[in-house]
């Protein structure tokens, strides 16, 4: 079966450990951090483990790396199975003390 995972902060610790353990079990595993050389590093693991990889270097603390992210991810797939978000690019506040201001998070 053809399944796509995206996992967030997956240049290093527990997103790619999480990355390179779902190449077992999905067919494609979209890598999205901002550290390109890691981020081929990893893909190289996750197509020894079986699954195609896709590296999406982006800064997700930027609200357009979101659309960016899913974009890319259909246009090279076509779906979504599974979003694991273990990027540490959002503060640890209450998501919904998060406000938008002309485009920009603004933290209250």
């Amino acid at each position: 079966m053809n399944s796509v995972a995206i996992v967030t902060g997956a240049s290093q610790g527990i997103g790619r450990s999480t990355a390179i353990r779902l190449a077992r079990d999905f067919s494609s595993i979209v890598l999205a951090a901002r550290n390109a050389n890691a981020l081929k590093e990893v893909a190289a693991t996750v197509k020894s483990a079986g699954a195609e990889p896709l590296i999406c270097e982006l800064d997700l603390s930027k609200i357009e790396s979101a659309e960016t992210l899913v974009k890319a991810t259909l246009d090279r797939f076509g779906r979504i199975d599974a979003l694991l978000n273990i990027a540490g690019a959002v503060p640890q506040i209450d998501l919904f003390e998060i406000q938008m201001n002309n485009g920009e998070q603004v933290w209250s």
